[in-house]
């Protein structure tokens, strides 16, 4: 976290100097997130899409203990980072930035000759002798070498310009999280609007894209992938939960397929706008009512057998009264509770909430078959027809 000053400056004597994390007050041998994105003002509507976005991609990046390293200055994307961690109540990530001395000024300074504010919710800002914007750029791929050690690092792309940084990060294999709907380098990445180097390793390397209209949860489930902290697979369960959650909100593709077929863009945004949300709801109502049905049935068996157990006590203990009144209570439950499964509607719920689940799924990827539009009008119209077709589908009479 940082000091109520603002980061803790460190400078370097020169450009090629070594980065040593211990000399620099930096963890070392931890998950780097590297953001790349605009320096420009975002606009009121996008910064609010964008803030839940990066306060949850701060949350995520504490839980693991990842390091962030960024530009350092308080512009653009950064300085909606530092509003990000300013609303995070848990325990901070260590947040490192790195920029050239000529540009930029700590909080203790003025600016003169338009130097730049450093963010000042960042923990240490590592400052290189230059004069030029890309004289930092050297040191700041050194810094997150020397805190990685041995851990992956992970790029996080919104918006932005700068198409090097991309380049060396993604020639070192190194996966990319782009944040598409954000204009500038991250909207071209998304729909494959590339040429040279870039567009070489965008289709050869490891591309997570999720549109910022997708949400945090999105963001979130695609970083935790790239992070390795996906939740494993679970065998089906037999045993219900008593309390029951609803599992936390998957995309129906995943979010790189747009890097392969950056033409389907647009088809999946309005899908996942339209589609997605009708299909978690019924999904996680399928669960709700199968894990009720599960519930029913267990406490059946459970009832029949408390009948089964005092009654062989009760032979047992011929002239003790107590066996039989249990051997009563538990008959008159189990037979309620198997009255009450063989009525079926936890069941018959659950498949009626199934099937327009699987339904709906299937339009999700009809939609996406089908041929794109031509122009924005007919997209509109197409988008009308799949909230029409969806409403029908969540209405819709199931025969069970």
């Amino acid at each position: 976290m940082p000091t109520a000053g603002g980061p803790t400056v460190k400078r370097l004597s020169q450009p090629d100097a070594d980065i040593k994390p211990k000399a620099l007050g930096l963890p070392r041998g931890r998950t780097v997130i590297s953001v790349f994105g605009s320096t420009e003002d975002i606009e009121t509507d996008l910064a609010a899409k964008l803030l839940p976005v990066l306060r949850s991609v701060v949350v995520t990046a504490a839980r693991n203990s990842a390091v962030f390293v960024t530009e350092g200055t308080d512009r653009g994307v950064v300085h909606l980072l530092g509003m990000a961690l300013q609303a995070c109540e848990q325990r901070w990530p260590v947040v490192v930035g790195v920029a050239p001395s000529s540009k930029v000024h700590d909080l203790t300074e003025t600016s003169t000759n338009g130097q730049i504010a450093l963010e000042p919710n960042h923990s240490v800002a590592v400052i290189v002798p230059g004069s030029e914007w890309t004289d930092a750029t050297p040191v700041l791929f050194r810094t997150i070498d020397a805190v990685r050690h041995k851990k992956p690092v992970i790029a996080l792309v919104v918006g932005g310009e700068n198409e090097k940084e991309v380049v060396d990060h993604l020639s070192a294999d190194r996966p990319l999280l782009v944040i598409a709907g954000t204009g500038g380098l991250a909207d071209r990445i998304a729909t494959g609007d590339l040429s040279g180097d870039l567009a070489v390793l965008v289709r050869s390397g490891k591309i997570f894209i999720v549109h910022v209209d997708e949400g945090a949860g999105k963001v979130v489930t695609a970083l935790d992938r790239l992070l390795g902290k996906e939740k494993p697979v679970k065998p089906p369960r037999i045993w219900p939960e008593v309390r029951y959650r609803a599992p936390e909100a998957r995309p129906l593709v995943d979010p790189g397929f747009v890097v392969a077929y950056p033409m389907l863009a647009d088809a999946i945004h309005d899908a996942n706008q339209v589609v997605a949300p009708a299909f978690q709801e019924l999904d996680a109502q399928a669960e709700v009512e199968q894990n009720r049905y599960r519930l029913t049935a267990v406490l059946a068996i459970a009832g029949g057998l408390t009948t089964t157990v005092f009654a062989a006590l009760q032979t047992w203990l011929k002239d003790t009264p107590w066996p039989g009144v249990l051997v009563v209570a538990g008959g008159a439950f189990a037979a309620t509770i198997t009255i009450v499964a063989r009525k079926r509607e936890s069941l018959d719920k659950y498949l009626t909430a199934r099937s327009r689940a699987e339904r709906l799924r299937a339009l999700y990827f009809a939609h996406l078959a089908s041929p794109a539009p031509g122009t924005e009008e007919a997209r509109q119209d197409k988008v009308a027809d799949l909230e029409a077709a969806v409403s029908d589908r969540k209405h819709e009479v199931v025969r069970t």
